[in-house]
């Protein structure tokens, strides 16, 4: 009898501290964001080893903040995908292609893609650049290898294409 009871006690006690280790998983150290919402239909944003989805909402504006980490809340702007680059210019710069552009409103920086097909499907980044001209050193001198470049302005979206620009090498034969 007294070992049954001496079990019960000792399980109650392993119950009660389980759910005092849960509580405070959520609420203690300092931090509790249980009363906070998370609005909208955002996406998702990490660093480190921490992520959160969504995007917070009016209701909860203002920088939150505990220990060594701040949430400021706030909407996005409806429309941040900037213009797509217009009349991009290519030219020959000694081995080089040289590629210039007029800057973008609403751009950060602008993605270069590059491939040896002239209509191919922009994927992979080559480049990124925030100024122009941007040089693709050794790219011109290859008859067997030719460029084909589009660009894309970058701010929180990317742009559409620009329209396609590209060299072309070929070599010449002695007298024919």
């Amino acid at each position: 009898m007294q070992n049954k009871r001496t079990l019960i006690m000792i399980s109650l006690l392993l119950l009660l501290s389980t759910g005092a280790v849960v509580t405070w998983a959520q609420t203690g150290g300092g931090y509790d964001l249980t009363w906070h919402t998370l609005d909208s239909g955002g996406g998702l944003s990490s660093g480190g080893d921490y992520s959160i989805n969504s995007t917070i909402g009016q209701p909860d504006a203002g920088t939150l903040s505990g220990g060594e980490y701040s949430l400021q809340g706030g909407f996005w702007h409806a429309n941040c995908v900037p213009p797509a680059v217009v009349n991009p210019t290519i030219a020959l710069s000694n081995n080089d292609v040289e590629l210039s552009w007029l800057p973008v409103n609403q751009a950060d920086s602008y993605n270069i893609y590059r491939d040896t097909v002239p209509y191919f499907v922009a994927a992979a980044v080559y480049q990124n650049s925030t100024t122009s001209p941007w040089l693709d050193p050794g790219a011109v001198g290859n008859p067997a290898l030719n460029y084909f470049y589009l660009m894309r302005s970058v701010s929180c979206g990317e742009s559409g294409n620009s329209q396609r620009s590209g060299e072309f090498d070929f070599a010449l034969v002695p007298g024919s």
